[in-house]
């Protein structure tokens, strides 16, 4: 799943530097600012790549039951 990785990054990418930005204007030191963005960048990645997944799972299956009952009403017919 490329694009769920892809996103994940960019977003946790977005993270990282909002959250130092962030930190940064409210007056922490660099080392503060830095390890509390590398935290939510982590926490974001994980975050998106399990809901993507979960999102990629619903979307398939719902695929999968249509095709199924398509699949069972010709055979009826």
């Amino acid at each position: 799943m490329p694009i769920i990785r892809s996103s994940a990054t960019t977003f946790a990418v977005m993270i990282f530097f909002i959250m130092s930005i962030i930190g940064w204007f409210c007056g922490l030191s660099p080392a503060t600012c830095c390890s509390r963005a590398v935290g939510g960048a982590i926490i974001t990645y994980i975050a998106i790549t399990i809901a993507g997944k979960g999102v990629m799972a619903i979307i398939i299956n719902s695929i999968i039951k249509s095709k199924v009952n398509n699949f069972k009403e010709e055979s009826n017919s």
